[in-house]
This record gives structure tokens, sequence and C-alpha cells, in this order.
């Protein structure tokens, strides 16, 4: 029996611990790693992209679908820089994804020789965008250090983890007794700790739940606790369907600028933040906040708001929590008809909301209720967060707080890869689309069948819109020049198509999804007034 190298340790602790996917791109400072992949290929694919921040955020819609960890590979220094805007993308959305980066020779570090892809502090730049990194250079702790690795992104937020490993020390052998572990979560919730925050929930007289994203059991938990305690539910945009929006409860993603909404949250008597954070501008109206976050308590810098945390397995204080509510007599005094007023106050509003709506709910109405979407940066991914239904506990991909151009398209590549049976729809404009348009690639070589609708207007539009209302028509730096969209989609060996109305994008868009081939739908559009 060949001896155990780290780069084998590594390949098979994650598939071990439940890895069938890797996205990446190949590297000198991985050919060892590479070819432990190799001897490995039965069990574990790796998919080559053409762009580490695609390989990344691959990695990130993966993770989001599929509820394991996404698996990214990169060289260090420019690979992981590449790949940092995805990472970001992944905390900030809690996703957990595994980076596994490349480091030069283990001699030569921190040394500043030139070395090639030499980023001295390398670990330094991924820790803000990841829980956990470690340098893993010794292989006497190696094996120790990968499972600590798995063990901080099965426990807690989901978030990514970083391990990286100099290009010598792949090779080394470790102790050939060693056993290669599966790690799970161990995380508890203490229910004597927390009994007067479950009876603050059990005595609210107008509670209202606020929730962020979690996974298929979250969602059932998240609806049993509404219809129990007769409470109306708000999602974050990355919580979208949540609890389904055709549910008499449900009320969608907050607006901003609706007064029945804040009407409804400023008397409400008690908030309950299920692993999300309310948002700042919404904040000023709340009055207290029982909060049920995986891990630290968020932090609000409110004065006046009364907050409380319970700090455990979502799922798990979830359960717990029902479990003492069940046989408790209802004290929620909200009517039906209170909660359906501002249910229709909000479409009322979200309606004016033109050209955009027309579009989404062409997009509704040809999407099965299984389909996933994500929503780019554009006119119409902002629109979608008001407005588009959502069914499905995963039907629904956001950048979170990051906010970024090109992450949409490489994300639904990742999410198909993760549910293979179910549409994936990608909401992208003309300037984020060509960020990461050359996966179309990716799409085509690995058979990942996406269809991707991009909204072309031949500008960044939302700052083209601003510096013309907002700036007296001073614009600079936002007007671009494209390529023919479809022509190119073409070249790629999709399957491609320009419209520009509504009704043509529902026709174009369904019949895409019944041939399950990868698809760009150009649309054709002008300026957009704001959906704010």
């Amino acid at each position: 029996m060949a001896p155990l190298t780290i780069a084998d340790a590594l390949v098979k602790s994650l598939i071990i611990n439940g890895c069938n996917t890797v996205f990446g791109v190949p590297g000198i400072q991985l050919y060892d790693l590479m070819d432990a992949f190799y001897r490995e290929s039965d069990q574990i694919k790796f998919i080559s992209t053409r762009h580490e921040q695609g390989a990344g955020y691959m990695a990130n819609g993966y993770a989001h679908v599929s509820g394991h960890m996404g698996t990214l590979v990169v060289v260090p220094g420019p690979g992981l820089m590449n790949a940092s805007a995805a990472i970001g993308t992944a905390y900030s959305s809690s996703n957990p994804v595994f980076v596994i980066s490349g480091q030069i020779p283990k001699s030569l570090i921190g040394r500043d020789t030139g070395a090639l892809h030499e980023v001295n502090g390398q670990i330094k730049m991924i820790e803000p965008i990841t829980k956990w990194s470690r340098l893993i250079d010794n292989p006497l702790n190696a094996v120790n250090d990968i499972e600590e690795g798995f063990q901080k992104i099965f426990n807690g937020r989901k978030r990514p983890v970083e391990i990286e490993i100099p290009t010598d020390m792949f090779s080394s052998v470790i102790d050939e007794g060693i056993t290669l572990k599966r790690m799970d979560s161990n995380q508890t919730f203490n229910y004597e700790e927390n009994s007067e925050m479950l009876q603050m929930i059990i005595d609210a007289k107008r509670p209202l739940l606020w929730v962020g994203k979690g996974n298929a059991l979250t969602s059932q938990l998240v609806t049993k606790l509404s219809e129990l305690i007769n409470a109306p539910v708000f999602v974050s945009g990355s919580g979208k369907g949540m609890i389904a929006d055709d549910h008499p409860l449900s009320l969608g993603v907050p607006l901003t600028t609706c007064p029945e909404i804040d009407t409804l949250i400023s008397k409400s008597d008690l908030v309950i933040a299920i692993d999300t954070r309310i948002p700042e501008n919404q904040l000023d109206i709340v009055k207290s906040i029982v909060e049920i976050v995986p891990d630290e308590a968020n932090l609000y810098y409110r004065d006046m708001i009364n907050q409380y945390s319970m700090i455990g397995n979502v799922n798990i204080v979830l359960t717990k929590l029902l479990e003492e509510i069940k046989d408790t007599p209802l004290n929620s005094i909200y009517s039906n008809d209170e909660i359906a007023s501002v249910k229709e106050a909000i479409k009322l509003r979200i309606s004016h909301i033109e050209p955009q709506m027309s579009f989404v709910r062409a997009i509704r109405s040809a999407s099965p209720k299984e389909t996933i979407l994500i929503e780019g940066v554009n006119q119409i991914g902002y629109a979608c967060r008001m407005g588009y239904p959502v069914y499905t506990h995963d039907g629904y991909i956001t950048s979170s707080y990051f906010g970024n151009l090109g992450f949409a398209y490489p994300t639904a590549l990742g999410a198909k890869v993760a549910a293979p049976d179910r549409p994936v729809v990608c909401i992208s404009g003309d300037g984020g689309f060509l960020f990461n348009s050359q996966e179309m690639a990716t799409a085509m070589q690995y058979g990942i069948h996406v269809v991707v609708v991009v909204f072309n207007d031949n500008a960044y539009g939302n700052v083209y819109r601003d510096q013309i209302n907002k700036y007296d028509g001073r614009v600079i730096a936002s007007q671009l020049q494209n390529p023919d969209f479809v022509q190119l989609a073409k070249s790629y060996g999709m399957d491609a198509v320009r419209i520009n109305k509504p009704n043509e994008l529902e026709i174009e868009l369904s019949k895409a999804i019944d041939k399950n081939r990868s698809c760009l739908i150009e649309v054709s559009v002008g300026m957009m007034p704001s959906p704010w």
C-alpha cells in the first residue's frame, strides 16, 4: 500500500465529509494535490473553471442549494485574490465554502524572495472574510488541522474556512496508522439558560418574525412557529422562501417606503429574529428583539432596544421552542384582516415599479415553483427581491450585503450542479454579466444547463440613472459598449435569443426551461426608474 501523503489525506477527508464536487483552477503549487484528486476521481469531481472568481462563486451557489459545503481550490497569491470577492460573498451570505489554497515552498514563506505567486502574510489577507484559517506546514499536525477546518465549517454560523498548504508539503508522508474521521455538528442548546426569553415569546401579544437563510428543516420550523403564535413573517433577501410567499402570514422582504409596514413593526411588542440582522434603517421603530443565532449575538448600537440572544443550533432552538409552547394558550391579538391589509398594501406599492415588475411577473409565470432564481445586482434583480414570489427555502439566491456585480451567473452554475433536476434562472445586467461571462465555457464543457437572462441597457444602469437625476446629467464612466450577447453565447454553443418585451420574455424563458439546455436571453431595455 502506498504511503499516505498530506494531499491524499486532504482529498480522502473531503470525501469522508460528504464532498463529491470541487471547483477550482489548477496551477503549479497544486500539482501533487491535483494528482491526489485524480486518484479519487471516481468519488470526487473536479470542475475546472476559467477564472478563480468563477470557481469561488460556483462553490458559493453549490453550498447555498446543497446545504453542504462548497469546495474551492486555488493557487496562492493572485489565485486566492481573484477568488476573494466570491469568498466574501459566501461570508456575507452565510454559505459554508471550504477554501483550499496552495502556498509557496515552506522555506520561502515570509522571506520576500519574489517566489512565484508570493504574497507575504497571505493568511492575514483572507482572515476578514473567513471564520477560520490555517497554514498547514507540519505533517505531524496536518490531519488534525484539516479536521479542525471541517469542525469549524460544520458548527456555528455557516461561513467559509480556509487552509493553505505549501507546495512542498502536499507530498509529505503522514503517519500510516492515522484514521481519518468525519466531522459533524456538535452544537447544543441550554433551555434553562434561555427560559426567560422563551417566556417572552409565549407572552408576546404582537409578535413579529424576521427570518434569514436556513435549510429545509428551518423553513418547516419557522412556518410552524408563525402559525402557532399567529405571527406575521418578514424575511431578509437571503431568507426569501423560508416561508412560502403564498402563505397568509408571509409579508416578504420589508419595503423601506411602506407606511403600513412601519406601523406593523412599531406596534409589535416583540421581534423574533431568526438567524438574521434587522436592517439598520428599520431598527429605530423596533422595541424589543429576541434573536436566535448560531454563535455571536448581533450588535445593534441602539440603547432604546431591549435585545436578548439565544445562542445555539437554530433548528435545535426552534424545535425546543415549539415543544414548550405547543400547548400554551395563544396570546397574539393579530386579526387575519390586519395582516391581509398589510399584504395588500405591499402588493399595491410594488405594482407601481414599472417596467421592472412586468418583467418580474413574466419570469415568475414562466418558471415552475421549484425554480432556483439568482438575483443579480441590476434593476430587475432589485425588483425581484421585492416582488418575485418564492415557494422553497432554497429557491432564491442573493449576494447579501456584498451586493457585487458578477456574482450571479457563476453562482447559478454552482446551484445547478447542486440541483441538476431543478430549473435554475439567472437574472443579470449587461455590466455584471461580463465580469464572468467566460464561465459560459465551463457551462458547456460540463453540461451545466442554466438559463441566464441579460437585461441590456448599455450602462451600469443604477449609476447612469443617478448621475442623470441626482447630478444634473453629469454622466461619467457609466455608459458601456457591449458585444452582441446573442452571438457571444452562440459562439460557446449555447442557445440564445434577443427580445425586448415582458410577454416575449415569458414565452422564451418557458421554452428555454423546457429544453433544459444552456441558454442566454438578451432583453433590450432602456433606463428604468428607481425601484426605491
